[in-house]
C-alpha cells in the first residue's frame, strides 16, 4: 500500500502536525501488486515519487488507473523513468473518461513532436476482462458520484476506491475474496466516498476473508479505527505490506 490518504493528504496543509503519529500519515492513494514476477502499479498519485524511493521501487510493468481526478494522476510523469528502465512504453489501462482525460491534461506526454523528457505510455480503454503479460484483471464499474469509474479484481484480490455506489452486477463480482481495499473516506457521509459505515456494510456483503480500508481523510485516527472497526476489517497505512 503505497499511500491510502484522501485527494489533500493526511495531515492537510496549513495544519498543526505535532502529535501526529506514524500510522496517521498519509500520502495520496496508490497500490503497488507483484504478480507472477509482473509488477503492476494502480494510479499516479502526486506522491508517486517519494511513495517510489520509500518502497524501493525498481520496475512497472503496466499502470491500472481508476479514474482522472488529480489525486490519482498527477503522478504520470514519473513513470518516465520506469519506461527509460523498462526500454519500451508502458501500458495504461482505464475506462474510456479517464483515457481521454489523460489525453488531454496531459497532451504534451502524446504529442509526437515531443520526442524527449516524457513518459513512454500506451493507453488502453478497457471495460471488460482481459489479460496482461499473463495476469487476467476484470474491472470492476463503480460510481464516485456522478462519474463512472474502475475498481479492479486480480484473482483473489479487489480494489475500490473513490466509491459511493456499488451495483449488484458489480457486487457479484467481487464474491469469494481473500483480500478487498476499500474506500472510507470519514466517518459522516459524503456524496462521492463511502463513509466507514457505508465501507463496512459494503465488505459485510462481499464478506472477503480480510478487508483494508484506503482513501481515509485526516480526521479517521489509525489507533480509534481499529478499537472501533469490526473483526476483519482494518484500516490500512502507508507502506503496509500484504501477502495472499
Amino acid at each position: 500500500m503505497l499511500g491510502c490518504g484522501s485527494s489533500v493528504g493526511s495531515p492537510v496543509l496549513g495544519r498543526d502536525t505535532s502529535g501526529i503519529k506514524q500510522k496517521d500519515w498519509r500520502t495520496r492513494s496508490s497500490i503497488y501488486i507483484t504478480l507472477d514476477d509482473v509488477n503492476i502499479l494502480i494510479d499516479t498519485s502526486p506522491d508517486f515519487r517519494q511513495q517510489a524511493l520509500k518502497n524501493n521501487i525498481k520496475n512497472i510493468d503496466f499502470v491500472l488507473y481508476t479514474h482522472s481526478h488529480a489525486d490519482h494522476t498527477h503522478g504520470i510523469d514519473d513513470l518516465r523513468i520506469f519506461s527509460y528502465i523498462k526500454k519500451g512504453k508502458i501500458g495504461c489501462f482505464a475506462n474510456e473518461h479517464t483515457i481521454n482525460d489523460i489525453k488531454k491534461n496531459f497532451s504534451y506526454i502524446f504529442n509526437k513532436k515531443n520526442i524527449s523528457g516524457r513518459p513512454r505510455l500506451d493507453l488502453s480503454i478497457v471495460s471488460e476482462p482481459f489479460i496482461e503479460q499473463g495476469i487476467e484483471i476484470e474491472p470492476l464499474p463503480i460510481k464516485h458520484k456522478d462519474w463512472d469509474i474502475l475498481g479492479y479484481r486480480i484473482n483473489n484480490f479487489a480494489y475500490i476506491t473513490d466509491c459511493s455506489f456499488i451495483s449488484d452486477e458489480t457486487l457479484s463480482k467481487v464474491q469469494n475474496l481473500d483480500l478487498l481495499i476499500i474506500d472510507a473516506l470519514r466517518y459522516s457521509k459524503h456524496d462521492a466516498h463511502l463513509s466507514v459505515d457505508e465501507a463496512v456494510i459494503t465488505a459485510q456483503k462481499i464478506s472477503p476473508k480480510r478487508t483494508i480500508l484506503t482513501h481515509m481523510g485526516s480526521d479517521l485516527k489509525f489507533d480509534e479505527l481499529v478499537e472501533y472497526l469490526p473483526k476483519g476489517i482494518e484500516p490500512g497505512y502507508d507502506g503496509l505490506v500484504i501477502n495472499i
